[in-house]
């Protein structure tokens, strides 16, 4: 991923670099304040807005992609194949899910959902995401998944502050 980030422009600084590997490296879709906390021992200099600013710039550049999976904050994907997802309704674990293979190679196939569109005249699909939800196997055995469920409440809140400073961070002051 490090390749993808200097082809398409982007500057390699050591807070970058240790964001991107974390990213690369976690398959649960980590939001943007589980990936500053994790780092945050080894770059006590470094803000949330860095980490924040850094995910924004990757999914611009199409190197990984905001989503919103469940409430609460964005959690980022580095798999830009096409997949889908599977959503624990209770700790709200995130894990891919293939695709099936009548699905197309540039993305989850639009042909299903045009029926339904007729409803909404000139729409044009972007993308179409599948979501599995339910209950993954650790709930289901009665624990707490990955042990997500009470930090994901405090999160949800510190990470929409903290979008909302670093985006007011980014615009000019208007009078």
């Amino acid at each position: 991923m490090l390749a993808c980030v200097r082809a398409s422009g982007l500057k390699l600084t050591p807070q970058r670099m240790a964001i991107v590997r974390e990213l690369a490296a976690d398959p649960t879709h980590p939001t943007a304040q589980e990936l500053f906390e994790r780092l945050r021992p080894a770059l006590p200099t470094m803000s949330f807005a860095t980490v924040y600013n850094t995910l924004d710039a990757l999914a611009s550049a199409g190197l990984c992609a905001a989503l919103s999976l469940s409430p609460g904050a964005a959690r980022f994907d580095p798999n830009m194949a096409a997949h889908h997802h599977a959503v624990c309704d209770r700790c709200g674990l995130v894990r891919d899910v293939p695709c099936e293979p009548s699905e197309s190679p540039g993305g989850p196939s639009t042909e299903p959902i045009r029926a339904p569109l007729a409803a909404a005249p000139g729409f044009e699909v972007r993308a179409v995401e599948r979501i599995y939800r339910g209950i993954c196997a650790a709930c289901a055995k009665g624990g707490q998944g990955e042990g997500r469920a009470p930090a994901r409440a405090r999160e949800a809140g510190r990470a929409a502050e903290g979008r909302a400073g670093a985006r007011a961070a980014r615009r000019p002051e208007r009078v």
